[in-house]
């Protein structure tokens, strides 16, 4: 069994932004739930969150937040930022109060808030190797075109044999120009037993350029005096894209944005423009539904089975489009339901609404769900046929088979009932003219 130790106090100067880093969003979530998420997939024994910066907004962002089978997350306080191996040190210290050192404590694995793009799938891998090599220290690994910015791995045979020994890791900013060419680069993440690190976090110094202690000097001492100290390797140099400033973060945005598109892809979503659509984290879209280009949709949006939207669709998160419903161009829609086979298509704007089953909702229709201090229901019922240009001014109902004219305006609290036509502004009942045969002369 592990533990699971998530680094995320750092200040994040380079994002110049004052909002604290781990609270950034990327695809709609902010980094840190990335992380957090992984332990909700590996499930380990324990998770601490080391926090500092920001870690009141962090604390409220996050308040009740479990992971795995409700468990708690121990959110541990490094009050002043000393380095990463004194991150970790608060980190561990916070699952091991007693120092478990030995016995069934079980190893940890230590993980930058700032990899929101390395996968479950290879830190899983890394706990399998790491168990099948007996290792005391396993360190995690890419080669990277672009080395910028991480540390680099010294081998025992030079940065040509990719299966030397590790030596040292050299972080940039304490490397010559030689070093700095290594393109093999420490990722920031490693699994090691909490007394290997006990042992060493105590012998490590600040003589480096940041004058704080250094995570990879306790491995790298480690691996000078007899423990055993294997590395594994990330295979697409993407999936260790840090996040330290907004460039980074776009660069993620972007990798994070293709791999979800292809997921929605492979689960049968048809999606005609791809570079042009965005679907945020946590978005569900069925097989058999289609987006058509230069759509937004936010994370907690459901899309059914043969629904269509866009092109030039907004969908904001509690949108829920039920079977074959469609959301055609330039039409937002905010915490709302569609029912099946019902349609916007044009230039509306739905908020705060449940639409029921077969309504067409006209060019133009507005849902007026804010009256300057709360947001209120509009409530639409099946079969019923909204007018172009028509403003429902929330709270209101909208019967079965009823109809508004063009341009209506339904004030609140002024509902229309089932089957009756209402007209103008303010819209009023429609009782329209027969002529001796009894047939309607409007």
């Amino acid at each position: 069994m592990f533990s699971l130790v998530v680094l995320a106090a750092g200040k994040g100067s380079r994002m110049k932004s004052p909002l604290p880093k781990m609270l950034h969003l990327l695809m709609g979530e902010p980094l840190l739930e990335y992380a957090i998420e992984k332990a909700d997939v590996l499930g380990p024994r324990r998770l601490s969150v080391v926090i500092g910066h920001g870690r009141d907004q962090i604390l409220e962002k996050f308040s009740g937040r479990q992971y795995g089978e409700n468990r708690d997350i121990f959110w541990a306080i490094q009050e002043e930022q000393l380095g990463t191996a004194h991150a970790a040190n608060v980190g561990i210290e916070s699952i091991f109060p007693d120092g478990e050192e030995n016995g069934d404590s079980g190893d940890v694995l230590i993980l930058n808030g700032d990899l929101p793009l390395l996968r479950p799938e290879t830190l899983q891998q890394m706990l399998n190797s790491h168990n099948e090599s007996k290792a005391d220290i396993t360190v995690l690994t890419c080669v990277k075109s672009d080395p910028t910015g991480f540390g680099r791995i010294i081998r025992t045979g030079g940065d040509e044999d990719q299966e030397g020994l590790l030596q040292d890791i050299i972080e940039e900013g304490d490397a010559d120009e030689s070093t700095r060419k290594i393109q093999e680069v420490n990722v920031g993440t490693y699994l090691l037993k909490p007394a290997v690190f006990f042992k060493h976090y105590k012998a490590v110094g600040t003589d480096n350029q940041q004058g704080e202690r250094y995570l990879t000097d306790v491995v790298v001492q480690a691996a000078r005096t007899g423990n055993k100290v294997v590395t594994i390797g990330v295979k697409d140099e993407n999936d260790t894209s840090q996040v330290n400033n907004q460039r980074e973060l776009a660069t993620a945005q972007a990798h994070m944005k293709n791999r979800l598109i292809e997921e929605y892809l492979d689960a049968g979503v048809q999606i005609d423009d791809p570079s042009s659509t965005y679907i945020e984290k946590g978005a569900e879209i069925s097989a058999g539904a289609k987006i058509h280009p230069f759509c937004v949709i936010r994370r907690g949006s459901k899309i059914g089975p043969g629904c269509e939207v866009g092109p030039f669709s907004h969908l904001r998160p509690g949108v829920v489009l039920e079977e074959n419903a469609k959301v055609g161009n330039f039409v937002e829609i905010k915490n709302s339901r569609m029912g099946a086979g019902s349609k916007t298509n044009h230039l509306s704007y739905v908020g705060d609404g449940d639409v029921g089953e077969r309504v067409n909702i006209g060019a133009g229709t507005i849902f007026a769900n804010y009256d300057g201090e709360n947001k209120n229901k509009t409530q639409v019922k099946d079969d019923a046929f909204i007018g172009s240009g028509s403003i429902l001014v929330a709270p209101v109902t909208v019967g079965k088979k009823a109809r508004t004219g063009a341009g209506a305006v339904v004030l609140r609290d002024r509902d229309v009932p089932d089957g009756e036509t209402v007209v103008g502004v303010p819209a009023r009942q429609h009782n329209p003219k027969k002529d001796n045969t009894g047939k309607s002369q409007d």
